[in-house]
């Protein structure tokens, strides 16, 4: 990742800057929503945060080295919205679409067992029931420091 940075700083126009966007360290959870009214919370089973650590530790390196200047962080909420759990598994296959780490079978049981009650909840609930997938996310403006 810090190599990635050094290319985007290389990159970078002279009064350009870094947004960086990435998952914060806590974990993902699965909400089944009735309007307003939270039916079901649960956090994701396959919940790591190692990625979020080599994130974390490759911006330290660029600022630690000179290279960024953090201007601007904060944090916010990411939900992901859906009508159904179908709808929702799709989603996150694509975002892992291109993950070919091997897959921890017990998880995946987990993930299906998850999935089940969800969809069941769902059900019961009726017209109007929405599932979603929140995670908490966050952003930082960094801004290159010019070499002389």
């Amino acid at each position: 990742m810090v190599h990635a940075l050094e290319e985007i700083r290389r990159l970078l126009k002279p009064d350009g800057c870094l947004i960086d966007i990435h998952p914060a360290g806590e974990a993902k959870f699965i909400k089944v929503y009735q309007g307003r009214d939270i039916l079901f919370a649960e956090p994701d089973p396959g919940f790591s945060d190692e990625g979020v650590k080599q994130a974390e530790d490759a911006l330290a390196q660029i600022v630690q080295r000179g290279l960024f200047v953090m201007e601007l962080e904060s944090e916010f909420d990411l939900p992901i919205y859906s009508s159904s759990i179908d709808e929702l598994v799709k989603f996150l296959e694509e975002i892992d679409a291109y993950d070919d780490s091997p897959k921890d079978k017990t998880v995946e049981a987990r993930m299906t067992e998850l999935f089940h009650r969800i969809n069941e909840i769902m059900k019961a609930a009726g017209e109007g029931a929405e599932v979603a997938y929140h995670e908490r996310a966050r952003i930082t403006r960094l801004k290159p420091i010019l070499q002389r």
